[in-house]
């Protein structure tokens, strides 16, 4: 099957062993050890016996009470079925409207979850990313920013407030975001153990509204849903930057928990705290490249109450530093075709030795045979490298099986993942010592090859990979864009990043695109009549400072200041103009929020060869006056039209229509009354109140 091409819905029904991932189908047969360490060991070793391509990080949550794992349903989820799933594991949560169970269950449970009524597929639970400084300190290093104004009652400056055009926004429209609640999802708020502060003090501070803020915001931060164990507190950064823009907005934080079902429940729990804006800056590697999944679906449900949502863009790519790809973006490598040839010699005995039979893809667009990609990496210093691989077939209904396989300079095994069941998504992970490495993406075909040879792709996530064999689009080949996910959902504001200190250059590591859905949103298989691509939308400013974020580079000058990077940073900068905006305009729908974000966009010069100024930088960098101009404006309630009362009601008859007084109060000017007050209260309520 061709990408493009319907294939028939996921069922229930077959094996249960197919629609388990390629990980657990190797943990369900082990008898796994209640300590995560030791479980760890024995899924290695045992993939090492069984001669399964050899073995290499699993990327498996395990704790004492099992596997963090996602079930996919084919209808939604009753009670009955959270019932059976809770009787072979602890279901963490529950995200009925979108077909999924986030739950952690033993290994030796695994084949009953997935013969469990109406469950689909199962796959591990993937952590999130998030898309601050940290994941790219190889890439990029942040240097002094020109002081800017700070205000007494802070401790620190706003520094992102005037490459935005904030000020001028703020002086012509009196506006700080007041009366408009922006929600944030993020790793944690409050439970680092690295960090400087604490919330309180940053609160004191003036970096935080709440009691004791010195600059008299002293609405509180609401912490709908706090992560369950110590993360990077990003989303405490993220509030700290919406603050310095949009300081009279309420702020509300859910964390995006382990899951994508975790991150689905946190934005239906904003939705239900009132939030008027969302933004996020996380990014899950089990997020699908060709179809809607489970978060997107929940950034779709946001915008249709009314609610818009911006997202970071990741920080994913890289430009090639070494040899002859020196200057291209070289983030992945795309074929709209699989092309099956012989595979190398150390992976053919392999797959021998296994009882497979398999065929690999030809990365050559000329003819000439070529089973590797070869990539230069740097030493990581014991960090791992992941390349997500994803072809296009629709989730849960996958007739073909891929896996990546990444060899060392001596042809040994470094990295790979057990071949996928119904799900067409694989997520290799290895540890780069320094040096080239081979890429070979892998077909099983036991028992008969697949006649499909769908459309392959694979991002090498993290942005620091230094060079690439194919480093350029040609034959259909696609080199570059690294957005995937719900960063490039249609129904996102997908924002990328220039630094403050020089807002005209991109970041060097800002997320590229475009991203191309084929299939329509999951638990769906059908393909969409036309492909959609889009993403990213805009530009926001990162480099933004904060109090405490330690691990963050510290600004020159300004000692306890540290410069919060990443398109983590340049979200909520553009979510924080987006509230200023609805304050002038409580009833602006997400598409004229977004249309005038755009509209009004200042052109950003490309730094990316080969890439589209479009796919680069979006409109290009938020204008926060130029926006707020751009809003439609506030329809005003029509004057009272005065209504004739009948002789004998006492008084002026046009005057007591008019104004609803007279001396018997009659029915009918009270009810003019009652109908002027409701329209103006309708006037004040958000358009998305209704629809809920």
């Amino acid at each position: 099957m061709t990408a493009g091409t319907a294939s028939a819905e996921p069922t229930a029904g077959g094996d249960p062993s197919e629609k388990l991932s390629g990980w657990l189908s190797v943990a369900s047969n082990l008898d796994l050890s209640t300590n995560p360490a030791v479980a760890n060991e024995q899924i290695d070793a045992a993939t090492e016996s069984a001669d399964v391509l050899g073995a290499g990080p699993t990327g498996l949550q395990i704790s004492e009470q099992g596997i963090a794992v996602t079930v996919y349903y084919s209808t939604t989820p009753s009670d009955a079925d959270v019932a059976a799933l809770a009787a072979l594991g602890t279901v963490d949560d529950v995200a009925a409207k979108y077909f999924v169970i986030g739950a952690t269950v033993p290994a030796s449970k695994l084949d009953a979850v997935a013969a469990l009524p109406h469950v689909t597929s199962v796959v591990q639970s993937l952590a999130p990313t998030t898309s601050g400084s940290a994941r790219e300190a190889m890439a990029s290093a942040v240097g002094a920013v020109p002081a800017a104004a700070a205000d007494d009652c802070r401790t620190v400056p706003a520094n992102l407030a005037d490459p935005l055009n904030v000020p001028l926004a703020q002086e012509l429209y009196k506006v700080d975001g007041s009366g408009v609640k922006v929600g944030i999802i993020s790793d944690s708020f409050g439970t680092s153990t690295d960090a400087l502060t604490t919330p309180a003090e940053d609160v004191a501070a003036g970096l935080l509204p709440g009691a004791g803020n010195p600059c008299g915001y002293t609405q509180p931060v609401q912490v709908v849903r706090e992560a369950e164990g110590p993360g990077s507190d990003e989303g405490r950064a993220m509030a700290q930057l919406v603050h310095s823009i949009a300081p009279g907005a309420t702020l509300a934080f859910a964390s995006g928990g382990n899951s994508q079902v975790a991150f689905a429940n946190s934005v239906e729990a904003l939705l239900a705290d009132g939030a008027d804006i969302i933004v996020d800056d996380l990014g899950y590697l089990d997020e699908l490249m060709f179809q809607d999944g489970t978060i997107s679906n929940a950034v779709t449900e946001a915008e249709s109450q009314g609610v818009p949502f911006f997202t970071a863009a990741g920080n994913d790519t890289s430009v090639g530093r070494v040899g002859p790809s020196t200057g291209s973006v070289i983030s992945s490598w795309e074929t709209p075709g699989y092309r099956p040839i012989d595979c190398p010699a150390v992976i053919a005995t392999s797959l021998t030795q296994a009882g497979l039979t398999g065929d690999c893809l030809d990365f050559s667009p000329t003819g000439a045979d070529d089973p590797t990609d070869q990539l230069l990496y740097p030493d990581l210093q014991g960090g791992v490298a992941s390349i997500m691989l994803q072809w296009a077939q629709p989730f849960g209904a996958a007739d073909t099986q891929l896996t990546g396989v990444v060899l060392d300079s001596n042809g040994a095994v470094v990295g790979f993942t057990p071949f996928a069941g119904v799900d067409p998504f694989q997520v290799i992970r290895f540890q780069p010592t320094g040096g080239a490495y081979d890429f070979v993406v892998v077909r099983d075909t036991t028992g008969g090859a697949s006649a499909s040879l769908p459309r392959v792709k694979a991002i090498f996530l993290g942005s620091f990979l230094g060079g690439a064999e194919y480093y350029q689009s040609t034959g259909g080949d696609i080199v570059g864009p690294s957005i995937y996910g719900h960063a490039g959902t249609p129904s996102a504001v997908s924002v990328v990043a220039a630094n403050a200190e020089t807002p005209d250059t991109l970041e060097p590591f800002s997320g590229t695109g475009p991203t191309t859905l084929y299939f329509e949103p999951i638990p769906s298989t059908a393909a969409l009549a036309t492909p959609i691509s889009g993403a990213p939308d805009v530009t926001g400013v990162d480099g933004g400072w904060t109090n405490f974020f330690s691990n963050q580079q510290p600004v020159s000058g300004h000692p306890g200041v540290y410069s919060f990077t990443g398109t983590s940073a340049a979200a909520p900068s553009v979510a924080a103009v987006a509230a200023l905006g609805l304050q002038l305009n409580p009833q602006a729908t997400p598409q004229q929020v977004r249309a005038a974000l755009t509209s009004t966009a200042e052109e950003v010069p490309n730094i990316f060869n080969g890439v589209s100024s479009q796919d680069a930088t979006g409109a290009g960098r938020v204008n926060a006056a130029a926006f707020l101009a751009a809003l439609p404006p506030v329809p005003v309630p029509p004057a009272p039209v005065p209504v004739p009362v009948p002789a004998g009601g006492g008084g002026n008859a046009t005057q007591l229509a008019a104004t609803g007084a007279g001396e018997t109060g009659s029915a009918l000017g009270l009810g003019a009354l009652v109908l002027l007050a409701g329209s103006v209260l309708l006037i004040g309520a958000r358009r998305r109140r209704a629809t809920r």
